[in-house]
């Protein structure tokens, strides 16, 4: 990593913890049943993760859950296959400050949401999704056991790293929690 992306990557992590520390948010555990909203944030790696996104956003909405999903594409371009889906959005480099802050209103009304659950479905561990992730005002964040993950309930998937097999993780466990 070169300097100059090394001292950018603190600035953000300390802009992170500064608003985190003002971020009100009550934690309350959520299963389908319970849940009526979600919000998902991903990075898709490939089409076939992006396809399991797309399943795992048409499976809350036969919950009758009111959906949203918030993409990130490392790319200064988000390729066409990505847009115009309904319920999900993307932003891309382009939508970022010098220490990789997103910077969309878009992103700013995702964050603001009062999600009943977030469901964190990135395999890499980019800033930027970590910064909408944590600063989300959702009940309860569900996503992949990593090194300061900011989630609620936490699921290893060392085994099988895929966004297909973490959505299935998912569903187990939330089936197993009886509010």
């Amino acid at each position: 990593m070169s300097i100059l992306k090394n001292i950018r990557c603190k600035i953000g992590r300390f802009n992170l913890r500064k608003r985190l520390k003002t971020l009100n948010r009550k934690v309350k555990t959520h299963n389908f049943e319970t849940a009526q909203s979600a919000g998902i944030l991903f990075s898709p790696a490939n089409e076939e993760s992006f396809n399991t996104v797309k399943n795992f956003l048409s499976f809350l909405s036969e919950k009758d859950m009111k959906v949203i999903a918030l993409g990130y594409y490392p790319g200064k371009k988000i390729p066409e296959n990505y847009l115009m889906r309904k319920g999900i959005n993307f932003y891309c480099k382009t939508d970022l400050n010098w220490y990789y802050k997103p910077k969309n209103e878009l992103i700013d009304q995702f964050i603001k949401q009062d999600f009943d659950i977030l469901f964190d479905l990135n395999l890499e561990d980019y800033f930027t999704t970590k910064y909408v992730g944590s600063l989300s005002k959702a009940a309860f964040k569900v996503g992949k056991s990593r090194e300061n993950a900011y989630h609620d309930l936490v699921i290893d998937i060392d085994k099988n790293n895929s966004v297909d097999y973490l959505t299935e993780q998912i569903k187990h466990y939330l089936n197993l929690i009886k509010n």
